[in-house]
């Protein structure tokens, strides 16, 4: 039987290694835990995510690495301090057992078995904090299974390594973090946020009916107060009307307009139900959005690609392309979108590789469209097609024309429906291809006056782009011949053209609700897709998250 029980204990060792099956005291402890997988006395016991470091960072002595003497560190304490503070990091305390962890800190008499427990869970604690720190707690491909980035090696053992005699910890933690401009100032304004969720006078706004500009209302001193809060009236105008004043002036109203635009609505400064709902919204829900955004950050490869990629946040209905390898906004090349509808034609979230653009292009309308849309419209009007520029092509290539034997065709399948070239074509003047399984790409558009709007879900799932001339310009710089008057010309032609780029570049189609600008401003975007929620759920599960060790 203890033959057995060795045999199985080194199987699950790592290779070249093996617990001894006698030892004494704390050491034995520590094997006897590692070896179960589970700790009890942690909020989530099964360790299996942090197993293999265990192994690497107890080896087959299991000596602690939190104590000497039977006393915990000076090291240890730190490391504890910096598990209290990852609230501040977007992460919560409570699911890395800090508050426990504490306690067992400065408690006076630690008998041997509280000793072993404590070290173990600072070492499984800490080890999942930097792998969230650096990877997140769940993986981009749990939430959205297409979007896929390449992952630097990060050995964590190394860094608690130097922890365990480290006087400054924090440093550790903070390499671990992803080092990009706007992750750090989406950081800083959780802080903001985070202080104002324990003002309950935030969410006790009142007033009657629909406020205007120049209205009075009892509400409006609460209105003005919450608006400064927010950061909305940079310069409270306690001179100008007095802080008490029940008028809804024109400083008023265009605070208001500020916090509009930030919530992604129409900045009318008209104060109407769902204005006054978005700004009574509890600070602790904006604490989680922020929080929840901080997490797809982390997704990212800290080093940028080369070339840098282009991303496009689908919520923010955004578009971003860098021109060097930094991520401060003058390194932006930025363009609002057009998403898909968040009812039937959803834009997926996933990585991708632009590899050339097409001028002047076809739109082969995809065969939903075709069987819901267009095609009932031609049977009912014979002159539908020619009036929309359509012509209809075989299924071996041949323009069929737009006859009733050319539909006829496309109901029985031997033939498809394409829009050729010209002011009305679906895809303007230029379509950018990056292939992928769900045929969605970015595409100029004759129909302008959408980016007006202040929420833009309205495409069947691509991405129209409101400056393509620039982005195309963008793309080519470099490819001889091709500047923006060539780009213009090409996009007017009555035929299409194909231009492979000359070095491809990546594209992630991602999903943050919140953005965090230099200038310190906090822009907060609708979960129009459920992404957001689905992530929180996921979250919530706690370690080990199904997706595993990354």
């Amino acid at each position: 039987m203890r033959r057995a029980t060795a045999l199985a204990v080194c199987t699950l060792l790592m290779p070249g290694q093996a617990f001894a099956q006698q030892a004494p005291g704390a050491a034995a402890s520590i094997r006897a835990i590692v070896l179960a997988g589970k700790h009890v006395a942690q909020r989530w016991p099964i360790l299996s995510d942090v197993t293999p470091d265990l192994r690497a960072l107890y080896g087959v002595a299991g000596d602690p690495l939190w104590s000497q003497n039977g006393k915990i560190t000076a090291a240890a304490a730190l490391v504890v301090q910096q598990l209290e503070l990852l609230d501040a990091r977007g992460l919560s305390a409570a699911d890395f057992d800090a508050s426990r962890l504490r306690t067992l800190v400065v408690s006076p008499n630690l008998d041997a078995a509280a000793t072993t427990e404590f070290d173990v869970s600072l070492t499984v604690n800490a080890a999942r904090a930097l792998r969230a720190l650096r990877f997140g707690r769940v993986s981009a491909k749990a939430v959205h299974a297409q979007l896929g980035f390449a992952r630097e090696e990060y050995d964590v053992t190394v860094a608690i390594r130097e922890m365990t005699t480290s006087t400054n910890p924090s440093l550790l933690f903070d390499a671990a973090e992803p080092p990009f401009l706007h992750y750090h100032l989406l950081k800083n304004a959780m802080a903001r946020y985070r202080v104002l969720a324990q003002d309950p006078a935030l969410e006790r706004l009142t007033v009657i009916g629909t406020l205007r500009p120049g209205g009075v209302d009892s509400g409006v001193p609460q209105i003005r107060r919450a608006l400064a809060a927010l950061g909305d009236l940079p310069s409270f105008p306690f001179k100008a009307v007095g802080a008490d004043s029940l008028t809804y002036d024109s400083t008023l109203v265009a605070g208001m307009k500020r916090f509009q635009l930030r919530q992604g609505f129409a900045p009318d400064g008209i104060l109407g139900p769902a204005t006054l709902a978005r700004l009574r919204r509890p600070m602790s829900e904006r604490v989680a959005q922020i929080s929840l955004t901080l997490e797809r950050w982390r997704w990212l490869p800290h080093i940028l690609s080369d070339p840098p990629p282009i991303i496009v946040n689908v919520p923010a209905f955004r578009l971003h392309a860098f021109t060097s390898n930094g991520d401060r906004e003058s390194d932006l090349i930025s363009m609002d979108v057009v998403v898909g509808d968040a009812f039937n034609h959803r834009t997926p979230v996933f990585s991708g590789s632009l590899q050339y653009l097409v001028f002047s292009p076809f739109w082969d309308v995809p065969p939903s469209i075709t069987r819901k849309e267009i095609l009932p419209r031609a049977q009912r009007d014979r002159g539908y097609l020619a009036r929309g520029n359509y012509e209809v092509v075989s299924n071996r290539g041949l323009v069929l024309g737009t006859s009733a034997s050319a539909i006829a065709a496309v109901t029985a399948g031997r033939a498809r429906i394409r829009q050729k070239p010209g002011p009305t074509n679906s895809l303007g003047g230029v379509k950018f291809i990056f292939p992928n399984a769900y045929n969605v790409y970015l595409h100029d558009t004759p129909a302008q006056s959408v980016f007006s709007l202040a929420r833009r879900d309205a495409s069947h799932g691509c991405i129209r782009v409101a400056d393509p001339v620039r982005l195309a310009t963008f793309l080519l710089r470099g490819q001889v011949g091709w500047d923006s008057t060539r780009i213009v010309a090409a996009m007017h032609q009555s035929r299409p053209e194909q231009l492979n780029l000359a070095r491809t570049v990546p594209v992630h189609i991602v999903y943050a609700t919140t953005v965090a600008r230099e200038d310190g401003i906090v822009l907060f975007y609708d979960d129009i897709y459920g992404h957001d929620k689905r992530l929180a759920a996921l979250l919530a599960k706690g370690y080990p998250y199904a997706e595993g060790r990354r």
